[in-house]
C-alpha cells in the first residue's frame, strides 16, 4: 500500500504579495530563459526565485542560485508572504482546458506521499532518468528543505469513487482561479477531516504511477536516505494526484528535433532507415493537422511516425515499421522485449541510436536532440538549419504507460506529455526540521 496523507502547506498571503496567478510559475524544466526574465518581472515574489533562481558569473560555493533560493525562502516565510495552514489538508486543484470543441476538467489533489523504493513496487516509474537534472534538484532540496513543485502522480480508480469525493468538494468557491494560457486553474483547501481520511484510506490497495517529476522523486527519496535521523519530516514528497482512467488525462506526443552529430547524408539515412521501414513520401506543404491525422489513423494498426528532412526534394515521409520484432537485436542488455510494442521505443532503438549515433541514455547524447509537443515548430526548425531532421510522433497510450510501468519497465525520455502541466507555487510542503 502507499501511505498518502494530508499535511499542513505553507502557502502565498496575498495580501501581501499579490494574487496567485502573480507569484505561480510553470515547471522549472520547462521554463525557458525568456520566460523566466518575465516571471522575474511578473512580482518579486514570484516561486521562479525559489525553483529556479537566475545564475550569476561571480557564483561560488557559498553564494549561488541554490543558497540564494533557501535565504529568500526564509526571508520570505519570516517575513509573512508564506504561511503555514493552520491544520493538515489536502489541497483540490483543477485545470479546465479547451479541447475539440469542448472544455476539459482535470481533477485532482495535492497531498503527501511516503517515499519508498520503486522495488516495493507501491510507486511506479515509466521514465529513465538523468544524473545531471537529480544533481540539479538535490542541491536545492538540501537548501531548501522544502517541496516547491509537486510529482505529477496517477491512481487506478477505474468506478471514479475518489473522483466523486472530489467533485462533491469542489463546489465551493475555490481559494484562487487563475486564468493562464487558454487554461483555468482553480484551488481549494479540503478542511473536512472526515473526507480526508477517508481518502487517505482510499489508497490502501492502490499503487501510485509517476507521470511527471522523476528527478524529484529520486531526489527526494535520497535525500530522505541520507538525513531521516536529522531531518525528522523528510520522508514523504508532496504529489499532485490525479486518476488515470478519467477521460480528462490526456497525453500530447513529444516531436524530436535532431542535430546529426556527423555530417548528415540524406540519401545514406533514407536507405538505411528502408531496412526497417516502409516509407511513403508526402508533399512538403503538408500542413500540421492533416499529419496528425495521418498518423492518429496509422497508428491505429501500426507503429509510425513521420520524417521530416531539412534538404531534397522529397522532404516528409510517413515511416510504418515492417515488422515490430526488428527491435530486438537493438535493444540493450537491460531493455524489456516488452518495449517493442512502443512507437518511440522502436524509433530510438532502430534509428536514433544506430543512425544518427545518438545515445540518449547518455548525457553526452541529449544535446543532440531536442523536443517539442508542436509538428508546426519542429518544422519551423528543421527549415531554418536548427535542426537536420525531426521525428513526428504519435503520443504514447495510458494503457501502454500503465502496463509497462506497474512491471517495473522504463520508457525512453521524454515518451509522454502529460497535459496540462501543473503550476508551481500553489502550495509548498516544508520540511520541520
Amino acid at each position: 500500500m502507499v501511505e498518502v496523507v494530508p499535511f499542513r502547506g505553507l502557502l502565498f498571503d496575498q495580501e501581501k504579495t499579490g494574487p496567485l496567478a502573480e507569484v505561480t510559475a510553470p515547471p522549472y524544466d520547462v521554463i525557458k530563459p525568456e520566460q523566466q526574465e518575465e516571471l522575474y518581472r511578473k512580482n518579486p515574489y514570484n516561486v521562479v526565485r525559489l525553483i529556479l533562481g537566475k545564475e550569476l558569473p561571480s557564483d561560488h560555493e557559498n553564494d549561488n542560485r541554490y543558497t540564494r533560493s533557501a535565504a529568500l525562502f526564509r526571508q520570505w516565510t519570516e517575513e509573512g508572504a508564506l504561511v503555514r495552514d493552520h491544520k493538515p489538508v489536502f489541497y483540490l486543484y483543477s485545470q479546465g482546458y479547451p479541447l475539440e470543441g469542448s472544455v476539459i476538467q482535470r481533477l485532482g489533489f495535492f497531498a503527501r506521499v511516503r517515499l519508498e523504493d520503486f522495488d516495493a513496487g507501491n510507486i511506479c516509474p515509466h521514465e529513465f532518468t538523468l544524473a545531471k537534472a537529480k544533481a540539479d534538484r538535490r542541491r536545492l532540496l538540501q537548501a531548501c528543505k522544502a517541496n516547491f513543485s509537486p510529482v505529477f502522480g496517477l491512481y487506478s480508480d477505474p468506478k471514479g469513487e475518489i473522483d466523486g469525493m472530489l467533485e462533491a468538494a469542489v463546489r465551493e468557491k475555490p481559494m484562487a482561479v487563475i486564468e493562464e494560457n487558454s487554461i483555468t486553474h482553480r484551488f481549494w483547501r479540503l478542511e473536512d477531516e472526515g473526507v480526508n481520511a477517508s481518502l487517505s484510506r482510499k489508497f490502501s490497495d492502490k499503487k501510485i504511477f509517476i507521470a511527471d517529476g522523476h528527478h524529484r522523486y529520486e531526489t527526494a527519496l535520497a535525500y530522505y536516505k541520507e538525513n531521516r535521523g536529522g531531518v525528522k519530516d523528510c520522508a514523504h514528497v508532496m504529489f499532485f494526484l490525479t486518476n488515470l482512467d478519467a477521460p480528462s488525462l490526456l497525453i500530447f506526443p513529444i516531436h524530436r528535433q535532431a542535430r546529426c552529430p556527423f555530417p548528415f547524408n540524406r540519401e545514406e539515412f533514407l536507405a538505411r532507415l528502408c531496412n526497417f521501414f516502409e516509407l511513403s513520401p508526402l508533399p512538403n506543404d503538408t500542413p500540421p493537422d492533416r499529419i496528425k491525422s495521418i498518423l492518429e489513423e496509422t497508428g491505429k494498426t501500426d507503429i509510425a511516425f513521420c520524417v521530416y528532412l531539412r534538404k531534397g526534394l522529397n522532404r516528409l515521409f510517413l515511416a510504418k515499421l515492417t515488422d515490430a520484432r526488428h527491435i530486438l537485436p537493438y535493444l540493450d542488455p537491460d531493455d524489456s522485449q516488452e518495449l517493442l510494442v512502443l512507437d518511440v521505443a522502436q524509433l530510438h532503438a532502430l534509428v536514433i541510436k544506430p543512425l544518427l549515433r545518438i545515445d540518449t541514455k547518455d548525457a553526452r547524447g541529449q544535446r543532440y536532440l531536442s523536443y517539442t509537443i508542436h509538428i508546426d515548430e519542429a518544422m519551423r526548425n528543421v527549415d531554418a538549419g536548427e535542426f537536420d531532421l525531426a521525428f513526428l510522433m504519435n503520443p504514447t497510450r495510458i494503457s501502454q504507460v500503465k502496463a509497462l510501468a506497474e512491471k517495473g519497465i522504463r520508457l525512453p525520455q521524454k515518451s509522454t506529455y502529460f497535459y496540462p502541466k501543473l503550476l508551481s507555487g500553489l502550495a509548498i510542503n516544508p520540511f520541520d526540521t
